[in-house]
């Protein structure tokens, strides 16, 4: 009897709640898969999977991106604003319309101007963020509605058709059959999680998202660590605006609209710490496909958008009790 309690105690140690936030994403995942798979013989087909990867990719390339904030304890309000008025910006260039009226910009030109947008947007909440010490939340909010005028302005509020096939084809076209939109996103999370495993700038967004004061005592530069992440996070706001377009094949002042907190959602379904220091892109790319695979599941068994929704807000808030409860 002693020996069968011996036996049960370490497994019980180990089944803690820390271990179940921490492998309870790709848990949650696989039994996602098992369920769709035995509810609906259409799930685990090849065309549907790719279709899943598809419908996630917009949203997976800006949580990658917001992924890096997060981590560093700070948080981008602003994704979907600056997504959209940067495909508005390169298209407008692209075609010479509306504010850029008989301006046409080439192609090459007209993306690097909506990322350097995109960037710029970063680069001034990352500042008044870790210069003046005001919280991120109020700065991207602030850059929110800046970036949701300023889109109207560059479309004066009507769709930009007529892209150049240069631009529509990185985000709509197929490489091998392969839809080019989700190369898109897996190659952009592969440099990240590289970025955050292998360079100085990953680490030193770890330390500063898990003690800044002790990251300050270490001579690290807390401000420009702070700072970048909140521009990398722009930057990938842009590039999925990019792709948005060729999604899409036009820019619509409306492409950004409910695109704030599914990506941010993803990245708490990855099981990233919401106060920063632990987390890396394999958990975004888990916590993007649950709210993936969870919605063609949801769609292929009937249910409608609002049950979809419902059944979304279950999931995250049961991995938002499970990541703040985890770390105590």
């Amino acid at each position: 009897m002693s020996q069968s309690v011996a036996d049960v105690s370490p497994f019980r140690d180990r089944l803690t709640i820390s271990a179940i936030s921490q492998y309870g994403p790709i848990i949650g995942l696989v039994g996602l898969y098992v369920a769709f798979a035995l509810l609906n013989d259409r799930f685990l087909t090849v065309g549907n999977q790719v279709n899943v990867l598809q419908q996630v990719s917009i949203i997976g390339i800006m949580a990658i991106g917001v992924t890096f904030p997060i981590l560093c304890a700070e948080i981008d309000l602003s994704i979907a604003q600056v997504m959209e008025v940067s495909g508005l910006t390169i298209a407008t260039l692209a075609v010479g319309a509306r504010l850029f009226e008989g301006f046409a910009v080439p192609v090459p030109l007209a993306i690097l101007a909506g990322l350097a947008l995109g960037a710029a947007f970063g680069t001034v909440s990352g500042y008044v963020t870790a210069r003046f010490g005001v919280p991120s939340f109020m700065t991207t909010l602030a850059m929110l509605f800046l970036a949701d005028g300023f889109g109207l302005i560059v479309s004066n509020n009507r769709p930009i058709i007529g892209l150049p096939e240069s631009i529509t084809a990185i985000g709509g076209s197929s490489v091998f059959g392969f839809p080019s939109i989700v190369l898109v996103f897996l190659s952009l999370l592969v440099v990240s999680q590289l970025i955050l495993s292998y360079t100085k700038f990953g680490l030193y967004i770890y330390a500063v998202g898990g003690d800044r004061t002790a990251a300050e005592r270490m001579g690290i530069n807390v401000m420009a660590v702070r700072m970048g992440t909140l521009v990398i996070s722009g930057i990938f706001a842009a590039i999925a605006g990019l792709v948005t377009l060729g999604r899409l094949g036009s820019a619509v002042p409306t492409m950004g609209a409910s695109l704030l907190l599914p990506p941010i959602a993803a990245v708490i379904l990855g099981g990233a710490n919401l106060f920063g220091g632990s987390g890396n892109m394999v958990g975004t790319l888990i916590g993007v496909l649950i709210l993936g695979v969870l919605g063609n599941g949801l769609n292929l068994m009937g249910v409608d958008p609002s049950g979809r929704l419902v059944a979304q807000g279950i999931v995250l808030m049961l991995a938002v009790l499970a990541n703040v409860v985890g770390q105590d």
